[in-house]
């Protein structure tokens, strides 16, 4: 993955967690300036996961990438919320989700940045 490939990640990661911090259903209320440092977050240790495998992985391996960074990285996040283990399963299940997304989209960027070069 080169440098686009990253700031598409982090375009995606951030807009995703924008509209679902609404939408999702124990989603806690974060600000833009968490939500800039999660989506840099993923961005950047998707990029080094990325180069460890050569600076190119297919598109399918793009997106498991995406799918594990995000939901390891939200996942964490959010723990510091977690109150009561009721909750828990919430925050579980709104990091797979956004991963899921993520992921998908992340895999389907890279399919059509192989075909555009």
């Amino acid at each position: 993955m080169n440098w686009k490939g990253a700031i598409s990640r982090f375009v995606m990661t951030l807009l995703l967690l924008e509209i679902f911090r609404y939408t999702l259903s124990l989603f806690p209320a974060i600000s833009l300036a968490e939500a800039l440092l999660i989506a840099a977050l993923v961005a950047g240790i998707g990029y080094l996961a990325d180069e460890v495998f050569g600076g190119y992985i297919s598109p399918p391996g793009r997106g498991f990438v995406g799918f594990i960074v995000t939901t390891t990285i939200v996942s964490i996040y959010f723990t510091h919320y977690v109150y009561p283990i009721v909750h828990t399963f919430a925050y579980v299940f709104d990091s797979i989700a956004i991963g899921v997304i993520v992921g998908a989209t992340d895999a389907l960027w890279g399919w059509a940045y192989q075909k555009a070069h």
